[in-house]
């Protein structure tokens, strides 16, 4: 600060000395002033040299001797290089008005209060340290939502009132207080309680209310309460807040004295806080008055550090210091969580909040508080834990939506595109979930009235068991079935946001039913067959017996005798037919012993005229005559199925190979097994190896509407009650070609199954 006064014109020699001499005083008085205030004050000339500094300046600024009147602050001290700063600093040096604000000093890790003062050659700058003020108001904000949060269980009566008078809050104790005058919740303080109209009330709660004056007092309220009250008014942001108790019995001079430290202890108390004190040289604690006994020790079992840290976890200790250690070092606030082992044995947590006093550059005491969050850690392990839940529940859901055996898919209402898909849908679709999601359900499935469907689900309506058929483009010619269940979903706001589907094929459905049809109708003619064969064996050994006769005859022409032979012959193997069909539709109700050759000539003569007509030669080989136990007329639907469609593979001719042997399974090498093996060849034009994996599944077919699909399906499952196999080789090379399935069925000494 310059150390000079300009001298008014006019005056004499002397008149300026006194004048010179009196603003060298007053200089000299206000720098001594400077040099004493605890706020940082520096000045700043036109030339941004600076001029002035008191102590406190130079250590905030960190300024050095070198920095006096040299060069430029915005190049040399880093608070003036900071874009804010400068700019204030620019504004009032150019404009002339003062400026305030405050400021986060990201080098120095500190909170500033910076005014600005322009003077007659430069600026003059007011820099304050707010950092434990900013510190302290984190600590207070925290402090009051924590005494929201406990005020219901504190033993105070608390009550709000607003600026109209109106009740805002009661807290339990209040309640019970007041009960004599019902729900006071939104009702006037004035017309519930008129007496507090007059008198010392009206004093308190007018001063509070209008002027923000806290007011502190006891009185007799009379009727309905009849009460001694300690009353405190506290003015707040929407009016005021009163805390009020019984005193009616305790009504002593020293016990007026003690209401403010009861009022402390209280808030303390319910809170769960305890302030306390640590002297560093001796490592003794003092603990405030009302502190709450958060450590779950009585104070005079903590008198000091030593003791303290025997009941921390041993694995918090390492974490403790090192936070002390900072504070200590430099005087900022830590705040951390630990549990304490109380002397029930049991653990509370702590939320310690500490900082160091430093004086001298050396820290001399602790200081801090300590509040009981073990409530806070419970509720939060809880919802941690209410969370962790949530989340198994929404993966459990997620893994059945996905894996359900019935096709889900969700559209969205406008285009009806696919939103999900689980496996099953995507499975039934022929396509992977990614090449779904986000397409149109026509692109995927362009079914006859699809769509149609759709607008009347986006608009509200359910659709239930509704019967899609048709072809897929992923599956061509094959033609399929579906039932579909279609519902809307809503929003909160009543519109329909989704469209949820379930669908489930039901084409091997349809195919059971058209198949059942058609096994009903050859079940019929079987019947019928079988009837007729008995029917006509009657008539059949007339004829036979009438023949013989007529071929004994002695004056037979030999002519006739040769048509006679032949008609014995044709006439023979009819019988043979009837006997045979009658044979192969009777039911058995027990297994019984036969030869393979009776099992395969049994469905021989049934395809006698088939194989003749079809130019197809039968070569048989049986190489064992050992009987079998089964269920005779299953095996021969197994046989009729495997040489039908053996037959069916040959429509240009060619050889039917039918062999049987014993031979022993070795599939199960600890338990091999003998039996009879009986092999059914073609020489047709063979499967490949897309048809042989699918040719046993239920309803597969490749004879289009010729076939059902369930021969060799019905065949496997007979073959299995008969403990037997039945396997499969086949190729379509253009030269090689065939089919072979061998049926082996083990030697049993007994069968325990029925015929289904």
């Amino acid at each position: 600060m310059s150390n000079t006064r300009s001298i008014p014109l006019g005056a004499s020699p002397d008149e300026r000395d006194l004048t010179r001499w009196q603003g060298y005083v007053r200089s000299e008085q206000l720098s001594s002033l400077l040099m004493q205030i605890s706020d940082a004050v520096v000045c700043i000339n036109l030339d941004w040299q600076i001029t002035f500094a008191n102590p406190e300046a130079v250590k905030i600024l960190q300024i050095e001797s070198h920095h006096i009147e040299s060069g430029s602050i915005l190049e040399m001290l880093p608070l003036f290089m900071e874009p804010e700063v400068e700019r204030y600093c620019r504004s009032v040096m150019q404009n002339g008005a003062p400026s305030h604000f405050e400021h986060f000093s990201t080098d120095r890790d500190l909170w500033l209060d910076i005014q600005f003062f322009p003077v007659f050659d430069g600026i003059a700058i007011l820099v304050r340290d707010i950092t434990d003020h900013k510190g302290a108001q984190l600590l207070r904000e925290s402090a009051s939502r924590q005494l929201l949060q406990v005020l219901e269980a504190t033993s105070d009566a608390v009550v709000s009132v607003n600026r109209e008078g109106n009740f805002t809050f009661l807290n339990r104790c209040a309640r019970k207080l007041l009960a004599a005058k019902g729900d006071l919740l939104g009702k006037s303080i004035w017309k519930e309680f008129p007496y507090a109209r007059h008198g010392r009330y009206r004093d308190h709660f007018s001063r509070a209310m209008r002027e923000g004056i806290a007011g502190d007092f006891e009185d007799f309220y009379p009727e309905p309460l009849n009460l001694w009250l300690s009353i405190q008014i506290r003015p707040s942001d929407e009016g005021v807040v009163i805390f009020f108790r019984d005193i009616t019995s305790r009504r002593t001079a020293d016990l007026a004295m003690r209401q403010q430290t009861d009022l402390l202890s209280v808030v303390q108390q319910t809170a769960r806080v305890a302030t306390w004190d640590v002297d560093l040289s001796t490592g003794r604690i003092t603990y405030s008055a009302g502190s709450y006994p958060v450590f779950g020790h009585a104070f005079e079992e903590l008198p000091d550090l030593r003791t303290f840290r025997k009941y921390v976890l041993a694995e918090y200790l390492s974490v403790i210091d090192d936070l002390l250690l900072q504070t200590r070092q430099t005087g900022e606030t830590i705040i951390t969580e630990f549990p304490i082992r109380t002397s029930d044995d049991s653990l509370v947590w702590i939320e310690f909040r500490c900082e160091a006093l430093i004086v001298d550059g050396v820290a001399v005491r602790l200081r801090g508080l300590a509040i009981d969050v073990t409530d806070r850690r419970k509720s939060s392990d809880a919802l941690r834990q209410r969370q962790e839940e949530t989340e198994r529940q929404r993966a459990e859901l997620e893994t059945i939506y996905r894996t359900a055996p019935i096709g889900l898919a969700l559209f969205d209402p406008v285009e009806f595109r696919y939103l999900r898909v689980n496996d099953r849908q995507a499975q039934t679709l022929g396509l992977p979930r990614e090449k779904i999601l986000g397409r149109r359900i026509t692109e995927i499935a362009p079914l006859k009235g699809i769509e149609d469907l759709f607008r009347e689900v986006a608009a509200g309506k359910i659709i239930r068991n509704y019967v899609f058929e048709g072809e897929l483009p992923t599956r061509p010619g094959e033609h399929r079935f579906w039932n579909v269940n279609y519902s809307p979903i809503y929003g909160p706001n009543g519109k329909v946001e989704a469209i949820a589907a379930v669908i489930q094929e039901i084409t091997n459905q349809k195919k059971a039913e058209h198949a059942l049809i058609q096994s009903e109708k050859l079940a019929a003619v079987g019947r019928l067959a079988s009837s007729i064969s008995h029917e006509i064996n009657n008539p059949l050994e007339a004829i036979t017996n009438l023949l013989y006769l007529v071929d004994t005859s002695e004056h037979l022409p030999g002519e006739v005798a040769g048509y006679v032979k032949t008609a014995q012959s044709e006439l023979s193997r009819v019988c043979q037919i009837a006997t045979q069909t009658l044979r192969f539709h009777r039911q058995a109700v027990s297994a019984t012993l036969v030869t393979p050759k009776d099992l395969v000539n049994a469905v021989l003569y049934l395809y006698h005229g088939r194989l003749l007509n079809s130019g197809i030669q039968v070569e048989t080989d049986f190489a064992t005559s050992s009987p079998i136990l089964c269920f005779e007329n299953d095996i021969r639907q197994v046989l009729n199925n495997l040489i039908a469609n053996a037959i069916d593979a040959m429509r240009q001719g060619g050889r039917l190979i039918v062999r049987a042997h014993e031979c022993t399974d070795h599939s199960a090498k600890e338990n091999p097994r003998k039996g009879i093996r009986i092999i059914i060849a073609d020489t047709g034009h063979g499967m490949p190896e897309a048809i042989r994996r699918r040719i046993f599944e239920p309803f597969y077919t490749t004879k289009d509407l010729n076939g059902t699909g369930l021969g060799l399906w019905i065949s496997s499952g007979i073959v299995d009650r008969h403990q037997g196999k039945l396997t499969l080789r086949s190729t379509d090379h253009p030269v090689h070609h065939g089919t072979v399935f061998a049926l082996f069925l083990p030697f049993l000494d007994e069968l325990q199954q029925s015929e289904a």
